[in-house]
């Protein structure tokens, strides 16, 4: 069965989940301490309440539409079971965030703000798998392949240990920049098999080369900012916000390369 309305509820999730992204990462990326140890932002204030009001106001539609998804999929339960996988992570991601929220200001502890960041990333890709998986009118469909599984892991990783690098940072700490480096190349080896995989089995979806050139533009960039003496803001900024748009075409290749994709989508 075709689900309209999961389709719009995983979209505009997704929507809201980049905006909470950006507006974490914007400000994080623009808070420093002072000479006494305190937090402070660099950002004008009034950039700053429009970044937090942002984010309150995105995180507050999540919520809305983490239960509309549940109610939804409750009331019509006969045929949306095979979405309960994709629900039950935006509803998780949503609880996890709402929790560590009041832990988040003063970026204090390094586990929080790693959290966060694997957190926003997990609620984005679960509403795109949920838009994507709403996208077929079939009802039953193949597992994801278990390879499959371990590439999108490996994203996490990737996308952790960049939370942790920019964590540490603050606090002077340079060491997890390396590690974050090195499961660039591991993410890279297992997404690559993936995608190449996909075109050997003539999978409809142009999500390959896409995600190859993501990759490559993310790596370049973050190597210059391995480079430089000082932060460079922007140039932070724009490989950070490269990280939700590798999320949604990965979780879409995921998605698509499955037989059922072109069997059954509209």
């Amino acid at each position: 069965m075709h689900h309209v309305w999961l389709q719009r509820i995983g979209a505009s999730g997704s929507v809201l989940a980049v905006a909470i992204l950006g507006a974490s990462m914007l400000l994080r990326l623009t808070t420093v301490f002072d000479v006494d140890g305190h937090t402070v932002s660099i950002l004008p204030p009034t950039f700053e309440h429009a970044a937090r009001l942002l984010h309150r106001l995105a995180a507050s539609g999540v919520v809305l539409l983490a239960l509309w998804s549940v109610i939804y999929c409750w009331i019509r339960r006969h045929s949306t079971a095979h979405l309960f996988g994709p629900i039950a992570w935006v509803l998780v991601s949503t609880v996890i965030l709402a929790l560590i929220g009041p832990l988040t200001p003063g970026y204090r502890l390094s586990v929080v703000t790693v959290a966060n960041v694997a957190g926003g990333m997990a609620l984005l890709m679960a509403f795109w798998w949920l838009r994507e998986s709403a996208a077929i009118k079939v009802a039953v469909r193949k597992p994801v392949d278990v390879f499959a599984w371990v590439a999108v892991i490996a994203f996490g990783a990737h996308i952790g240990t960049g939370a942790a690098a920019s964590a540490w940072a603050m606090h002077g700490v340079r060491w997890p920049a390396l590690l974050h480096l090195g499961s660039l190349v591991l993410c890279i080896i297992l997404v690559g098999a993936l995608a190449l995989e996909q075109r050997r089995r003539r999978a409809k979806s142009g999500c390959v080369a896409l995600l190859a050139a993501l990759f490559a533009l993310q790596g370049t960039i973050g190597y210059a900012l391995m480079s430089q003496d000082s932060r460079q803001l922007g140039l932070s900024l724009f490989h950070a916000m490269l990280s939700p748009l590798l999320a949604v075409m990965l979780v879409s290749l995921v998605n698509r390369s499955r037989p059922e994709w072109s069997q059954g989508k509209t």
